[in-house]
Formats: structure tokens, C-alpha cells, sequence
């Protein structure tokens, strides 16, 4: 609504004053002649008129219920009455042809967790033995640490010298560089278990430990990290020219990826073997994404020899 503002007020014109007049001189008096109304019987014609419309609005009514009758009988009854009854498939009809089935891969790591001997934190207490030299090599260019050896491959031969891993001594190792101080390590040697510590567990018990002991020394661990992601692992018997031997392998994925710039994993790698003289190991790490170290490790086991 809006507001006026200015202009003359409208006129307004005066309403005629009836109040002086006289009903009796300027209206008709109608009470005095008004009486009850008498109507007379309907024509002919007024009834054929309303019988024709009677009949018309019944027609009407029947044609349009007609209609609805035809429009349900072609859809809700229909349906009703042909489709049949519901009803469960014979067992025999029922069959899983051109259908798979989803297995999850145990040893797939993004689906189940690694077992537990690959563990960060070792499962024994990584008793480090007394220093002992490693008898001399058989034969040129191969390395010896306990009752084994192997030949050192191409590329390899940093004069490598290890004094101390656990459950280890006389200990042999040869190296190749990866970059800067960073090396992928062989180390060999004769096995020892304290008898602190109940003495030699066995084959698999052996090699588990010595390789949750070599995963977790400080020069190895600093490039891990303390939870790296492993993948790749295996836990099984093998042999060892012609001895019984037990393999624990996996490969560790440095946590900081970008700690070295041509490297972010590492081959985790122990065997025990079961030489005349008493258990021999093999414990190394070697960098999983630089092909020729890994295949210097199949080399160096492949090659593996037990001497006396």
C-alpha cells in the first residue's frame, strides 16, 4: 500500500435525506395486497423437458462407468488374474555356472598382514658371540664364514669386514656399493646360540631369529625406518649343496622413501644350513629396486658351497 502525499481532497457529494418522507406517499403498499402464491399444474411441454434431461444424465452416468469397468478390467484385473502365483526354483535350476568366486590371497599383503616373524622387534634377544676369524677360502675370489662360501659376482668385491652380527661368528662378507655409505651387504658364518638362551633352536627357529636380528640392527634399521611395509616374504626349507637348509626372505620398503636417491628397498635374506660340523648361515640386505644386486644375491646363493 503506498501513501499519498498532496492534491486536492475529492469531493463528495451529499446522500438524499428519505427520512422526511412518507412510505404511503412514495411507496406502494404491497402488505396489504400480498397473499399465498398458487401455482398451477406443469405443462406438457415442462415435462417432456425434464424427462429428456433425466434420461440424459442416466446415459451420461452409465457410459462413463462403462469406460472406468474397461480401463480396469485391461489393467488391475488383468494382471491379477494371469499372472501366476509366486513361486520357489527347483533346487536343480539353481546353479552357480558363469559365476566366480573371490578367494582373497593370503599372501597378498594389502589384504592380510605379514606373520609374525617379520616383525620389527625380534622375537629373541640378538645375543651377539664372541669374535672368531673365519678360516681362509678354498678357492680364488670366493668368501667363506663358517663351514660356507660362495663366489663373489661381478661387480662385487668391496672388501667388505664385519666383526659382530648376532648369532654369528667368524664371519666373512663382501659388499656392493649403492650410493654414498649405503651398501648391499652377503654376510656368512658359523652359527652360536648361548645356552642362556637354551642353545641351537633348530633349523627354522635359527634362521627367523637371525633374520629379525639382522632387520633390526642400527645400520639397517636407520634406512627402514622403525615400521617399514614388507612385502615378497617367504618362510620355508630348502637345501644347501645337498644339506638341509631353512630360508626366511623379505623385502623391506624404506618408511622415508626419499632417504637415498637410487634406492627405497631392501632383500632381507637369512638361510641356515645344516653343515657336518655344525650350523653355517648366510645373513645379508640388498637393494630390491637395483636390478644387478639382486641378481648378484641369486648368484651368491645359487653358488653357495659346504667346506670343512
Amino acid at each position: 500500500m503506498s501513501q499519498q502525499t498532496g492534491g486536492e481532497q475529492p469531493h463528495r457529494s451529499e446522500l438524499p435525506d428519505f427520512s422526511a418522507q412518507s412510505t404511503s406517499a412514495g411507496l406502494p403498499a404491497f402488505a396489504e395486497s400480498a397473499g399465498p402464491a398458487v401455482l398451477g399444474a406443469p405443462s406438457e411441454r415442462a415435462v417432456r423437458r425434464s424427462r429428456a434431461t433425466m434420461l440424459a444424465v442416466i446415459g451420461g452416468s452409465a457410459v462413463v462407468l462403462l469406460v472406468l469397468a474397461l480401463i480396469l478390467s485391461q489393467t488391475v484385473f488383468r494382471s491379477v488374474l494371469e499372472d501366476p502365483a509366486p513361486s520357489a526354483y527347483e533346487t536343480g535350476q539353481r546353479t552357480a555356472e558363469g559365476q566366480s568366486e573371490y578367494v582373497p590371497d593370503p599372501e597378498e599383503p594389502e589384504i592380510a598382514p605379514p606373520p609374525p616373524i617379520f616383525t620389527q622387534r625380534p622375537t629373541t634377544d640378538c645375543t651377539l658371540p664372541e669374535y672368531q676369524e673365519p678360516a681362509p677360502a678354498t678357492a680364488e675370489g670366493a668368501v667363506r664364514g663358517g663351514d660356507l662360501q660362495f663366489s663373489s659376482p661381478e661387480g662385487w668385491g668391496a672388501g667388505w669386514s664385519v666383526q659382530s652380527t648376532p648369532y654369528l661368528t667368524e664371519i666373512g662378507a663382501d659388499a656392493r656399493r649403492v650410493e654414498g655409505n649405503w651398501y648391499s651387504v652377503v654376510n656368512l658364518g658359523r652359527v652360536s646360540f648361548t645356552e642362556e638362551e637354551g642353545g641351537y633352536p633348530g633349523l627354522e627357529n635359527a634362521a627367523v631369529a637371525i633374520f629379525q636380528c639382522y632387520a633390526t640392527t642400527s645400520g639397517v634399521v636407520s634406512h627402514f625406518g622403525e615400521h617399514p611395509e614388507v612385502t615378497d616374504y617367504r618362510s620355508e626349507a630348502t637345501t644347501v649343496d645337498g644339506e638341509a637348509a631353512w630360508i626366511v626372505q623379505a623385502t623391506y620398503h624404506f618408511e622415508d622413501p626419499e632417504i637415498l636417491e637410487t634406492s627405497s628397498a631392501s632383500v632381507v635374506t637369512s638361510i641356515v644350513v645344516e653343515t657336518p660340523n655344525g650350523p653355517s648361515a648366510l645373513a645379508s640386505d640388498v637393494a630390491a629396486d637395483q636390478p644387478d644386486h639382486v641378481e648378484g644375491l641369486e648368484e651368491i646363493i645359487a653358488s653357495l658351497d659346504v667346506v670343512e
